[in-house]
């Protein structure tokens, strides 16, 4: 869950919205673990029993609470244990019982509390937030919450014990990243391939001939295919995805230089090559093959004029920073291409967010380095982003007069209004648009 649950379990005591997110209203925060009591009720996923031990792995919306919905089937005592999986973790665990719908909107606005003396007991009941055994008579009809809410600097997930009598549930929750590996999951570990290190395979390189290998041998048809740079006619470094006309399948394609490509087909059958790279407009062509031997297929891209835009959509930033995912890796190494292949292109690079709420620190974070410890407006954030890969660019070979960083904030927002919280991850985006070509 977001940042307002752990305000809510604080006090509500600041008027301040938590920076980059919608208000509560336009926010669903119903997002947990369902499991169902008896736990003998856990019986299939589709062919196969649901085992009782389980990994979960916590979403970009429980970095603060994880959320578990327990649906009673018949009355029977449950005993639950929290555990940290990491010795410096801490949490705190409260429990709820609510039947309908609109839980999470109750318990933001504190019109429904945990539930303790009407059927919650602790073992140690000196302390009501400790992380010991805790028991309860589940009652049939009934849905249960159970939230385990950070309340530490270091959190790498938790172990979840429930045992209602008969059998026993261990489930794992994994928090990741845990502040030890948030740099090892940086894309600064990620090592991105320049230009000169491209590799290129010859034919006579490949590999003896497997089920998905080309066979290149006469009286064997192959389809060749060549993507080039429609503006100066260089090879591009893409692989193309290659399709059986009628069935739709797709073809086993084998690297045989920077920008070429080889396939196995069939004589007589028709085939599509599609084409969508990073910074150039998508194509699609259609190739039938008419003899025994190779047939060639070129494929050439245009690149994007001054003026058009792209969304780089799979570029990632850890919440309320400016250091990028591992995950923007492949994203940002298709940009790095683009620019390669055309060098006289310059970019404007705009960084873009949900709103213009004030970020504040986050303390999980202290001490991995200034872009992950910023604080300050959105709009000065995003330009941070901006610059983050721009500087990523020019570390590999990019010169910095092609490259134009801006940050806009919230001012141009895709959706205006955004009515839940995946309307508003899509105003946070990284846009570029070509500036000369």
């Amino acid at each position: 869950m977001k940042v307002f649950l752990r305000l809510l379990f604080f006090g509500l005591c600041f008027n301040t919205a938590p920076a980059q997110l919608p208000t509560y209203q336009n926010y669903d925060c119903n997002f947990y673990k369902e499991l169902l009591i008896p736990l003998r009720h856990i019986e299939k996923t589709g062919e196969t029993r649901q085992a009782l031990n389980q990994s979960v792995f916590y979403g970009y919306r429980d970095q603060f609470t994880y959320w578990y919905r327990i649906l009673v089937k018949e009355n029977t005592p449950v005993t639950f244990k929290v555990d940290p999986l990491n010795d410096s973790d801490s949490y705190s665990v409260f429990v709820y019982q609510y039947n309908t719908s609109d839980f999470c909107k109750k318990v933001y606005d504190q019109k429904v509390k945990p539930v303790r003396n009407e059927f919650f007991s602790l073992v140690n009941k000196e302390d009501p937030y400790d992380l010991s055994q805790k028991k309860f008579n589940a009652l049939a009809g009934n849905t249960y919450y159970i939230s385990v809410l950070n309340t530490s600097v270091n959190n790498c997930g938790h172990r979840l014990i429930l045992f209602d009598g008969k059998d026993t549930l261990r489930l794992k929750a994994v928090h990741v990243p845990c502040k030890r590996d948030l740099a090892a999951l940086s894309v600064k570990s990620v090592s991105i391939k320049t230009k000169r290190d491209t590799l290129s395979i010859k034919k006579t390189d490949l590999p003896a001939a497997k089920k998905d290998s080309v066979i290149l041998t006469s009286g064997i048809p192959v389809l060749a295919c060549y993507i080039k740079n429609k503006k100066n006619n260089s090879a591009v470094d893409y692989k193309p995805l290659v399709t059986e006309a009628t069935s739709n399948d797709e073809l086993a394609i084998t690297p045989l230089a920077k920008g070429e490509w080889a396939a196995n087909i069939v004589k007589g059958n028709s085939y599509k090559i599609k084409c969508s790279l990073l910074g150039y407009k998508s194509v699609t062509i259609n190739i039938t093959s008419q003899n025994n031997d190779t047939t060639k297929a070129i494929v050439m891209l245009e690149p994007l004029k001054a003026g058009d835009v792209f969304v780089m959509k799979s570029i990632y930033f850890y919440p309320n920073t400016y250091a990028l995912k591992r995950e923007s890796a492949d994203e940002l190494q298709k940009l790095l291409g683009f620019l390669q292949n055309n060098e006289e292109v310059v970019i404007e690079i705009q960084g873009h967010t949900n709103g213009d709420n004030r970020v504040a620190k986050n303390k999980s974070y202290a001490g991995l380095g200034e872009e992950w410890n910023f604080q300050g407006s959105a709009k000065e954030l995003s330009l941070k982003r901006a610059e983050a890969i721009k500087k990523f660019l020019e570390t590999h070979g990019i010169t910095s007069v092609r490259l134009v960083p801006k940050g806009y904030g919230g001012k141009k927002p895709v959706i205006a209004d955004p009515q839940n919280n995946e309307e508003g991850q899509m105003n946070i985006r990284v846009e570029v648009v070509i500036l000369k070509a």
